[in-house]
């Protein structure tokens, strides 16, 4: 567990910082491959889930289901396993964490998937790894590494452009949902970095049964402070929206997460990092497929700005001295010649 937990650091808290070891620990075989296909799609519908969910569901009475029921479902198996035992520390990081990634940001992201394209949502939200790059200086003075200064600055050059007004064509966007989107992808990145200071759990599974139940409560209070469960009808919620809600609980929150930590378990924290970047690419053609979103040539350019900024920031600091198309060439090498099982 000690050993999942480094990896855990390295691939999603520890962007632009040393991970321990960044060598894949097996063979790059089918069931990895699966594993790594169904963290980048279940991951990358996620928000599209969100939009088909508060179609006729309150938001933060949704997110507020979405993660108590998923996070109870995790601690029951914890349970199962005699490894529910919670500490005091436990308690605290649940509550951090809970309140900035959940609260702060999943839950505002089910807000504003109302108002803003799905694909523009999950862009917005993939540069949470530029903000962990900022709280990682400001909290730890982690001095990030040329190529993740390079990948922030060209991430944010992407963004500029996505949001810049261009005419009648051009995207338009509320103002108000527009800087609550960045605040979520802002507060995941210090969540993130907060997971991290306040030190690894013994068990993985247990920390995210009891960071999605806390936090599932903690929003369960701003749903009743904002009248949300007064609105929330059971009876007038539409198919799609229960389909959208149970989608996220079992595939978005469970089987999303379960496939993700094979990876690390199985994949270098780099391969296992790749979420970051394939998720939006998923969330836009989602988003086009089901709910008809627009998306000009400008905007695409936008976004593969971003994406390619993001992926900069994702290469490992010892793997960045060596140039991109020996990595690839690396890749392919490995796959091509190892034996599948």
């Amino acid at each position: 567990m000690r050993t999942e937990a480094r990896a855990v650091e390295a691939a999603a808290l520890g962007i632009g910082v040393a991970p321990e070891d960044t060598r894949p620990t097996t063979q790059l075989d089918a069931r990895l491959v699966l594993a790594l296909g169904v963290v980048w799609i279940l991951w990358g519908s996620t928000v599209a889930g969100m939009r088909a969910a508060v179609a006729s569901i309150p938001p933060f009475a949704m997110t507020s289901l979405r993660f108590t029921i998923a996070g109870l479902l995790l601690y029951a198996v914890c349970v199962l396993r005699g490894k529910a035992q919670v500490t005091r520390d436990d308690l605290v990081r649940a509550t951090v964490t809970g309140a900035t990634l959940l609260l702060f940001s999943n839950g505002i992201t089910a807000w504003t998937v109302q108002f803003m394209p799905t694909g523009v949502n999950s862009l917005l939200l993939s540069l949470a790894p530029a903000w962990m790059v900022v709280f990682a200086y400001l909290w730890g003075r982690e001095r990030p590494t040329v190529l993740t200064v390079v990948g922030m600055l060209i991430g944010f050059a992407g963004l500029a452009l996505l949001l810049a007004p261009h005419g009648r064509g051009g995207l338009s966007i509320a103002p108000l949902p527009l800087a609550l989107a960045c605040f979520a992808a802002c507060s995941w990145g210090f969540g993130s970095v907060a997971q991290r200071r306040l030190g690894r759990p013994d068990s993985l599974v247990l920390a995210t049964a009891l960071q999605m139940t806390v936090g599932g409560a903690l929003i369960g209070i701003e749903a009743a402070l904002f009248g949300q469960w007064q609105l929330l009808d059971v009876r007038a919620v539409s198919a799609m929206s229960w389909l959208g809600l149970a989608w996220l609980i079992v595939f978005g929150s469970i089987a999303g997460y379960s496939a993700y930590l094979y990876t690390m378990q199985r994949a270098s924290a780099a391969l296992a990092a790749t979420y970051a970047y394939v998720n939006p690419v998923v969330a836009v053609i989602l988003g086009i497929w089901l709910f008809h979103e627009r998306f000009t040539p400008l905007e695409a350019l936008a976004s593969a700005i971003i994406v390619v900024g993001v992926a900069l920031m994702m290469i490992p600091p010892r793997s960045a001295a060596r140039t991109i198309p020996s990595q690839v060439s690396e890749i392919v090498h490995q796959t091509a010649t190892r034996p599948h099982s």
